[in-house]
C-alpha cells in the first residue's frame, strides 16, 4: 500500500514531553525549513519559525511560507521539537532524580546500552532510539564508556549542569522557562510477541529526565525553572542513592574484612543530605499535583542503591542473578520473578535501615510502593587520575572493565507497573502467582476488599 494511503490512528491528545501540554494532533505545530525563516518567537532566534500550516504535500507534509516541504512537528506552547511517534503512542514518563554526584548519567547511559538486547531476545520488544538528534548527548554518553579504540584511555561523563544543552529555553506568555530536554525511546513488541496484534494499543514512547543533582535542593526550582516539574507526571519515580555518600556507610565498608578500596570511600566531595533531597522532591510532586499530605504517592519509587560494588561486602548474601529475576514464561516472553525481586529488596531494605534509615523513612513516608534494587553501572571501582579543574579527586574508568549490573530491572519494574496501572496488558508481565496483585508495602500482597 503506497504511503499515501496508509491509516495512522492517532491519539485523541498529544503530549509534549518538555511542558507536559496536551493538545488535539490537528493543533501541532511544523517547523519551517527555508533558510530566511530563521527565528522563533518562542524557541527563540536560533531555531527555524514554527507554524500552523495550510498547504501539505500529497504524502501529508506541510509546505512552509516559502513553499518548502518540512519534516519536524512542534508543541503550540512551548514550540519544542515534538516526535512524531508521540502522536501515535501513549508516553511513558520516568524521572531520575538523586543528589549530586550520584551516578545519575552513568546510571541512564549504562541503561540505555544493556536494555536492548535484554528487552528484545527475553521478552521480543523492540527498544530503539526514537529521536537521534534529540538523544544525541545520550548516545555520546553511551559511545564514551563503551565504544573504545584504547583502553588505556580512562574515561567519565560531563557532569549534567544546571543550565546548557541538558535543557531547552523557550519563552511562554511573559516569562522565559527553562525546561528539561526528554531523551525519547520506543518500546514495541515484535511479530513474536503475544501482544503484536495490539501494539497500536500497548506501546509506549518512553521519556526518561536526567537533572543536575543540584536541582532537586531546596530552593533550586522557581516558576521559571520548571525543570524538575516532570516529577508530577511520571508513572515511576527512580531515586539514585549513592551509599557511598553516607559516613556511616563509609565506616561500616572500611571496616569490613573484605573492605573495598573505592577510592569513593575515602573522600567525598558531595555532603548534602540524600534523605532532603528525597523529601524535597516529594514536596514538589505534593504540590504540583496538589496531593494532601496525609496521602502517599500512588505510583511507584524505585530506591535505585548505586555503586553496588563499592558496597557489596556488608550483605549478608549475594544479590540473586539477573537469570533469578528474568525468567522463560507464557508463549516464549520471559517474565519478572517479583518474589525474588522483592526478596532482594527486603534485604537492601534491612542493610538501609542498618547504616541509613533516613533514606527508608523519607521513601516510606512518600509512596505506596517502594522497591529497593541494587545496582552498579560500572561494576567497577574508579581510578583516580589526578585532581580536576576544581583541585577535587578526578576519578575515571577503564573502559574495558565497565560490567554493568541490574541497570535493567528499575525499568522492567517500571514496564511492569505502567501496563497494570493504566489497565494494559504489561509489555514485561509477571510470573504467576504475583500478578494477582500490586506489589505494595516492602513485598507483601495486599489484601482483598
Amino acid at each position: 500500500m503506497p504511503e499515501s494511503e496508509r491509516s495512522i490512528s492517532l491519539l485523541p491528545l498529544v503530549t509534549c514531553p518538555t511542558c507536559w501540554f496536551r493538545f488535539p494532533p490537528e493543533e501541532i505545530l511544523w517547523v519551517a525549513t527555508h533558510g530566511s525563516l530563521m527565528g522563533d518567537s518562542r524557541a527563540g532566534a536560533a531555531e527555524y519559525r514554527r507554524f500552523l500550516p495550510t498547504l501539505f504535500t500529497v504524502d501529508g507534509r506541510a509546505l512552509d511560507e516559502k513553499g518548502e516541504t518540512c519534516q519536524e512537528l512542534a508543541c503550540p506552547r512551548c514550540h519544542a521539537i515534538v516526535n512524531r511517534g508521540l502522536l501515535e503512542m501513549e508516553p511513558l514518563f520516568l524521572s531520575i532524580l538523586g543528589a549530586p554526584s550520584s551516578g545519575k548519567s552513568f546510571y541512564l547511559a549504562t541503561m540505555i546500552h544493556s536494555v536492548g538486547a535484554i528487552l528484545s531476545k527475553q521478552f521480543h520488544l523492540r527498544f530503539e532510539n526514537a529521536a537521534p538528534r534529540a538523544n544525541q548527548l545520550m548516545t555520546e554518553y553511551v559511545k564514551t564508556l563503551f565504544d573504545y579504540e584504547d583502553h588505556t584511555k580512562l574515561v567519565k561523563l560531563e557532569k549534567t549542569d544546571r543550565t546548557g544543552k541538558w535543557y531547552y529555553e523557550t519563552h511562554v506568555g511573559e516569562q522565559d522557562l527553562l525546561m528539561s530536554r526528554p531523551y525519547l525511546y520506543s518500546v514495541q513488541p515484535d511479530e513474536t510477541h503475544p501482544l503484536h496484534g495490539r501494539r497500536r494499543e500497548v506501546s509506549r514512547m518512553v521519556c526518561l529526565y536526567d537533572n543536575a543533582g543540584e536541582h532537586f535542593l531546596p530552593g533550586a526550582v522557581t516558576s521559571q525553572t520548571p525543570v524538575i516539574d516532570h516529577m508530577a507526571k511520571s508513572e515511576a519515580l527512580l531515586f539514585i542513592y549513592d551509599p557511598t555518600q553516607e559516613s556511616a556507610f563509609r565506616r561500616a565498608c572500611r571496616a569490613c574484612r573484605d573492605a573495598s578500596l573505592d577510592p569513593q570511600l575515602e573522600s567525598v566531595t558531595t555532603t548534602y543530605p540524600q534523605a532532603d533531597v528525597l523529601s524535597e522532591a516529594a514536596a514538589r510532586v505534593r504540590q504540583l499535583t496538589s496531593m494532601p499530605v496525609t496521602e502517599k504517592f500512588d505510583r511507584p519509587l524505585i530506591v535505585i542503591v548505586h555503586k553496588f560494588d563499592a558496597w557489596r561486602p556488608l550483605l549478608r548474601k549475594s544479590p540473586k542473578p539477573l537469570d533469578d529475576v528474568i525468567r522463560a514464561g507464557h508463549d516464549g516472553v520471559s517474565c519478572l520473578q517479583l518474589d525474588v525481586l522483592m526478596e532482594v529488596s527486603r534485604d537492601i531494605e534491612e542493610l538501609l535501615l542498618e547504616h541509613a534509615p533516613s533514606i527508608v523513612t523519607a521513601a516510606r513516608g512518600f509512596a505506596s510502593e517502594v522497591v529497593f534494587i541494587p545496582v552498579t553501572a560500572t561494576g567497577r571501582s574508579p581510578i583516580v587520575a589526578g585532581s580536576d579543574s576544581n583541585g577535587r579527586v578526578d576519578l575515571r574508568f577503564d573502559p574495558s572493565q565497565i560490567a554493568p549490573r541490574w541497570v535493567e530491572l528499575p525499568v522492567f519494574y517500571a514496564l511492569h507497573r505502567a501496563g497494570l496501572r493504566n489497565g494494559n496488558a504489561s509489555l514485561i508481565p509477571a510470573a504467576e502467582p504475583t500478578t494477582a496483585a500490586p506489589v505494595k508495602n516492602n513485598g507483601r500482597k495486599e489484601r482483598g476488599p
